[in-house]
């Protein structure tokens, strides 16, 4: 996917790149023109929905670690840092939740959210659940950016909806009185 990527779609992973901005001005018409393209069925939406966030994942994947971490501030989602005192307090079910790979409690800082926000993580056993909280270590950022990636996408594709559906029964109507313009007069 990588090469086709490179080809058709090529976007610097670093803001020292002379040509990102106008890759990225690129990436954003072509995004937008696709999101009305694909807003009139809800089978077209979530196709596109699917698409943009697989594409997004492998963005966000080859992103510079420093940017990636300034994007992912700037989004200010609601995640809770959790404290050294509720790492103590947890550590058993941290280190499970962690899979084998940690090794000492202060080597992965962890995130508060609400578990409904990453199922995928629930599902997989990736996370330790605690009052209706799911403590998520750092390495699975990703599954949680991409997440709330597709999350508005999703929300911003019903908003793109409406325009379109007035369109679509403006268009309508002026054809129905184009083909029979003693309608009006029928219905009145």
């Amino acid at each position: 996917m990588k090469p086709i990527l490179d080809k058709y779609l090529p976007l610097a992973s670093t803001s020292k790149s002379p040509t990102l901005q106008t890759e990225r001005q690129k990436d954003h018409y072509s995004h937008f023109i696709l999101r009305l393209a694909f807003a009139s069925t809800e089978d077209l939406r979530r196709r596109f929905s699917r698409v943009e966030s697989m594409l997004f994942r492998l963005r966000f994947q080859g992103d510079d670690l420093k940017e990636r971490q300034a994007f992912v501030e700037g989004l200010n989602l609601d995640w809770e840092t959790v404290g050294e005192a509720e790492k103590i307090e947890y550590a058993e079910q941290l280190k499970a939740a962690a899979g084998g790979f940690l090794k000492r409690l202060d080597e992965e800082s962890w995130f508060k959210v609400d578990w409904e926000r990453v199922p995928e993580l629930v599902e997989g056993r990736k996370v330790f659940l605690k009052g209706g909280k799911a403590y998520v270590p750092v390495r699975e950022q990703l599954s949680m950016v991409v997440a709330e990636f597709t999350k508005r996408l999703d929300k911003n594709l019903e908003v793109c909806i409406a325009p379109y559906m007035k369109q679509r029964h403006a268009n309508i109507l002026s054809l129905l009185l184009e083909l029979y313009p003693d309608w009006m007069k029928m219905i009145a």
